[in-house]
């Protein structure tokens, strides 16, 4: 950890602590930055396990599949909503990365202002195009009904997600990650409860689990806001900090939008995938649904090494180390393997215990245990190959390479729904179950090769040294204040 001051707004300094992984060894200091992002990340899986898990067994099977098949779309619109507040934060980080105070407070406001506009928008087409999308994804009509309540519920109160997934990103990209992880944890205890006491006590159904998710959300949206006021004071923005201009507006579009498209596009595939299977045996969408929940967390373990990498890659690209990029890519590649190889063995090892936790006693089934095993052993089999594809990924948005990310992802799209449409046409369970891995190959193709010809031309891979290499810098970061082109070339010819 290093130490560095700043001068708050009245002129006292205050020492601020961040974990500088441009020293030491590499894959030590990215273990320790990941640990926060990878407890945050399970949290995170538990705020949909938990509603499966409870409504699984309180109110059957038929009731299960209904919210297990909206997952796509709930990852098409609210994964929407997760990118475009991530992108918003980016220029918070950058005006924390200048020392701007002003432009944090306003990059903050307009953060607020532009996410209650885009999101007041999405819930009306999210909650008016929910029964077409499922109508088309061939949802069984027993399923329907609790399908389409769950979703209405959720997209209804989008707006409460939305506001404190802003919040959260806002203090992370600030610097502070471990306030927003204590919230996300007390958040996850609160949803268990509601969810008990909302379909257990009040009997509100598939609805109540959508609601409990909603208001521990909007808790956490006012406890993560309240500290944020009370702990920072460049964050404390005034009525004026709200009347933002279209720069403003378009730097903070420019960086959310395509975050927020990312996901989306990924979750297209999805709904494709989620199309097929609903052609297949109720029971294998039970079971896959259940499979889902524990591949989802060992995948969030592996998410974490991407955007652990993503920051790592980033700082050493500021900082032009980019011998310790290759070093530490290299390391973590390794640990990544070590670690896929440990998930595939317990999830295929404990499929039986886990798949018990989503399913009630008496619909239990030796076929359904065989879909559910079905999917574990193909999809952890490849989990290297997601691996890859998060840390390529990550870091090349590390070194401002995005666009080539999004590329990947269309691929990934084009992969599922070419594999889903061939289970489709086949009726195959088992080719279902092989779109993930599939799309990852069909990533992956696309970001090795151009990570490595990356990685060539910024490493020195022979005799030249590090000096020699002549590139632009950077951590140069154009204010908000000043005109888009003048600025921009200015910061190129710095």
């Amino acid at each position: 950890m290093t130490a560095t001051t700043e001068k708050t707004e009245n002129g006292k300094a205050r020492r601020i602590s961040a974990l500088d992984l441009t020293t030491g060894k590499p894959l030590r200091r990215i273990l320790v930055f990941m640990l926060p992002l990878l407890v945050g990340n399970l949290f995170q899986q538990l705020y949909s396990m938990v509603d499966t898990v409870v409504v699984g067994q309180t109110l059957g099977s038929a009731a299960l599949s209904g919210v297990g098949s909206t997952g796509a779309i709930c990852f098409l619109i609210l994964g929407f909503v997760s990118g475009l507040t991530q992108g918003f934060s980016v220029v918070t980080s950058q005006r924390r990365g200048a020392r701007d105070d002003d432009g944090m407070r306003r990059s903050f406001a307009a953060g607020i202002v532009l996410t209650a506009a885009v999101i007041s928008l999405l819930t009306v087409v999210a909650v008016f195009s929910a029964k077409p999308l499922l109508v088309a994804m061939n949802t069984y009509p027993e399923y329907l009904p609790y399908a389409l309540e769950y979703v209405t519920v959720l997209f209804g109160g989008m707006l409460l997600s939305a506001f404190y997934n802003q919040f959260a990103s806002t203090l992370r990209a600030i610097g502070d990650s471990f306030v927003p992880l204590v919230i996300l944890i007390a958040s996850c205890f609160v949803n268990v409860a509601l969810d008990c006491l909302f379909i257990m006590t009040f009997k509100m159904g598939v609805g109540g689990a959508a609601a409990a998710t909603l208001v521990s959300q909007a808790l956490s949206a006012v406890a993560t806001f309240v500290y944020a006021w009370i702990k920072y004071p460049s964050l404390r923005f005034s009525a004026r900090h709200f009347l933002i201009g279209p720069k403003i507006a378009i730097a903070h579009l420019r960086l959310g939008l395509p975050m927020a498209l990312h996901y989306s596009v990924v979750s297209i595939g999805m709904i494709v995938c989620q199309t097929a299977l609903n052609t297949m045996d109720p029971e294998a969408i039970t079971a896959y649904v259940a499979a889902g929940k524990i591949d989802n967390f060992a995948c969030a373990a592996v998410n974490s090494i991407g955007a652990a990498a993503a920051t790592y890659v980033g700082q050493n690209y500021g900082a032009r180390r980019y011998d310790r990029i290759r070093l530490g890519m290299k390391q973590l590649t390794l640990f990544s393997l070590a670690l896929c190889a440990v998930l595939g063995a317990t999830v295929v090892g404990l499929y039986k215990p886990l798949t018990m936790l989503f399913i009630a006693k008496p619909e239990q089934t030796d076929s359904l245990f065989r879909y559910a095993l079905t999917y574990l052993s193909i999809t952890s089999g490849f989990y290297f190959l997601l691996a890859t594809l998060c840390t390529t990924r990550s870091a090349l948005q590390g070194m401002g390479r995005g666009i080539v990310a999004l590329a990947a992802a269309a691929v990934e799209v084009a992969v599922r729904v070419v594999v889903a449409l061939i289970a489709m046409n086949c009726g195959s369970y088992i080719i279902v179950c092989m779109c993930n891995c599939s799309s990852w190959l069909g990533a992956d193709i696309i970001l090795v090769p151009y990570f490595l010809y990356i990685l060539r031309k910024y490493v020195p891979l022979k005799k030249r040294k590090i000096e020699d290499i002549r590139l632009p810098d950077p951590s140069v970061v154009p204010m908000l204040s000043e005109g888009g082109g003048a600025s921009r070339r200015r910061a190129r010819r710095r």
